[in-house]
């Protein structure tokens, strides 16, 4: 399931379970959800509303 996470001006769009590791490096998770497609909406939403850049991995 991809997960949103919002990090100092940034929003990471995280597509494996691997990447939930982020949280140990600052990372504050924000919202997950059932397809990468929702995930991406509400990252540009993020991005748009609060000026941060979006990442993905």
């Amino acid at each position: 399931m991809p997960t949103l996470f919002i990090k100092a001006g940034r929003i990471f769009v995280a597509r494996k379970e691997v990447d939930l590791e982020l949280v140990e490096e600052g990372w504050e998770p924000v919202a997950r959800f059932k397809s990468e497609v929702l995930a991406m909406r509400a990252a540009r939403w993020y991005a748009e509303r609060f000026e941060y850049i979006i990442e993905w991995g």
